[in-house]
């Protein structure tokens, strides 16, 4: 540390925060990488004794926590006042303290790239949360989590619009566009001091690292009252993996994050995102805490109302099953009713299992294809049931080898990730998935089983299946009256509606059926380890498309 710092420049830091003559020495040999009893032994005094000093440093310096972070924090705050000295910022001591030279002027704003929040329905109940939250307990940070189209983007304007006077700054940022931390830090830093043009972010022969543009920034919070809302979080996260880990780049967020949760300041970070970072359930106290936006009737009536729009209760039921709390899908569904069905809800909700827009579609695509292939294996397993699914029928269902804590890593992603909902049911905790994703997830696993089963009848072989041989699709086949099963909402009847289509297309249905035959006698030969569940898939597609043509 002095080797880096000359020891002249921290004495003048430390004397314009009030710290003593011994509580310096003591902090100078503790920079210095020596243990509490070293320095005890030294000065003659108690490790009590020194942790006492130590600990009345922190306070000058204002930093909180527990254990070693606080070492590292002051070692960093020393570091970037020393780089910003040389980089032409007249710190004169004060009591005005390190800012003191640096002129903000009146409450200022940038709103990047916020929407228009003009037309606002509802969402009473969460604003006042946010708002007291915020600014009556001083949250450090808060997220706003949920699942793509649900109105978090335009919550977090209409919070910051109304808590705007409670802060000298309010920042939006999308982080959509996935900026390395470095950057977006460097950026952010430009934005609060304007008059220093020759700030020393990038130069390479005086460059501020990751640990000192972060103690800047916590510096700022502490001088000035700041509200930062950053948008698309989930942008900055790894796809393809469980959910809250960072992209290559984007790892100095999370100690960015940290660090504005564990520094005592009066400012407010606000994550929008439809997945959690992993520290966050870890970091969850008074002054972190998280919330996300209900399931709200209001709002979606007052959509509806817009295009002149109106419903039965019993229909509004039937609308909230479907679409959730997506407020994006009411928006798409109300603008289809209104051109498409003369502004008729029933005809819409007759004519429509579950619709989705391409836009939507292609929203839940984006979620989708974050998730890790043991999690889309969890999400088909869900989609199959049908219904709730407790822990002990989902890991009695699936065949594929994973132990106890890894499918409940996985459980706790998807739950990340907003995709899944935890609900108490006859004593027991049971998943489920979000109505829309149902429709997506069964969408995609459709698709994949019809493309084993053309390849099958192709081949008249067995070597392509995958899910065939892992999912149980038999379970979707609700049974009614007459032992028959419910086709509209199976999975094997779903495959069997469209292998009719192509069979009415090209060489009707009899040729591929013997062909499907003979590869269930194929099946039967196999042992049950080596086919999993194909046999009595292939016996039951076989048994839908007889059906349908009788």
């Amino acid at each position: 540390m002095t080797t880096q710092i000359p020891q002249n420049f921290v004495q003048t830091i430390a004397k314009e925060r009030a710290v003593t003559n011994a509580e310096l020495e003591t902090v100078f040999m503790a920079l210095d990488g020596q243990s509490t009893a070293t320095i005890a032994s030294k000065l003659g005094i108690s490790d009590i004794a020194v942790r006492k000093r130590l600990g009345e440093v922190y306070k000058k310096f204002q930093i909180g926590g527990n254990g070693p972070g606080k070492l590292s924090e002051l070692r960093h705050q020393l570091l970037y006042l020393y780089q910003t000295d040389r980089g032409s910022i007249d710190f004169s001591p004060t009591d005005k303290g390190v800012l003191s030279k640096i002129e903000i002027g009146r409450q200022q704003e940038d709103w990047g790239e916020a929407p228009d929040v003009s037309v606002f329905y509802g969402r009473t109940e969460e604003l006042t949360t946010l708002n007291q939250w915020i600014v009556s307990d001083n949250c450090r940070l808060v997220s706003l989590l949920g699942l793509a189209g649900t109105g978090k983007t335009t919550l977090s304007v209409k919070l910051a619009k109304q808590v705007q006077n409670e802060f000298d700054f309010v920042i939006w940022r999308s982080l959509r566009s996935t900026p390395v931390a470095e950057e977006f830090l460097a950026n952010l830093i430009r934005l609060f001091y304007p008059q220093k043009p020759n700030f020393p972010l990038a130069e390479p022969s005086n460059r501020i690292d990751l640990n000192g543009k972060i103690s800047l920034l916590v510096e700022y919070f502490r001088q000035r009252r700041c509200l930062l809302i950053l948008d698309d979080f989930e942008a900055i996260l790894k796809p393809e993996e469980l959910a809250g880990h960072y992209r290559d780049g984007c790892e100095g967020y999370r100690e960015l994050i940290v660090r504005l949760c564990e520094v005592n300041h009066n400012s407010c970070l606000v994550l929008v995102s439809s997945e959690e970072p992993t520290e966050l359930a870890l970091l969850a106290g008074e002054k972190v805490r998280s919330l996300k936006p209900a399931i709200c009737e209001e709002i979606a009536r007052e959509i509806f109302q817009g295009k002149g729009l109106s419903a039965q209760d019993k229909d509004w039921k039937v609308l909230l099953s479907r679409y959730g709390g997506n407020l994006l899908a009411f928006k798409i569904v109300a603008t289809t009713i209104h051109e498409f069905f003369e502004g008729n809800v029933v005809k819409f909700l007759e004519a429509t299992a579950l619709f989705i827009e391409e836009h939507i579609s292609n929203l839940l695509a984006q979620q989708f294809d974050r998730m890790s292939s043991f999690e889309i294996e969890i999400a088909y397993w869900l989609v199959i049931a049908q219904s709730p699914i407790s822990l002990a029928k989902l890991r009695e269902n699936m065949p594929i080898e994973l132990s106890l804590s890894d499918l409940l890593k996985h459980l706790d992603s998807l739950c990340r990730r907003s995709l899944i909902e935890k609900i108490s049911q006859g004593g027991e905790t049971v998943f489920m998935l979000q109505p829309l994703i149902v429709k997506y997830v069964s969408y995609r696993l459709v698709e994949q089983i019809l493309e084993e089963v053309l390849e099958a009848i192709k081949t008249q072989g067995i070597e392509r299946m995958r899910l065939l041989k892992t999912h149980n699709l038999s379970t979707t086949i609700a049974k009614g009256k007459g032992g028959k099963g419910d086709r509209s909402r199976s999975i094997v009847g779903s495959i069997e509606n469209r292998l009719q289509v192509l069979f009415v297309k090209t060489t009707g249905y009899e040729q591929p059926l013997n062909i499907l035959t003979k590869v269930a006698s194929v099946l039967e030969d196999k042992s049950p380890l080596e086919v999993g569940y194909a046999r009595e898939n292939v016996a039951n597609l076989i048994s839908e498309i007889t059906n349908s043509y009788k």
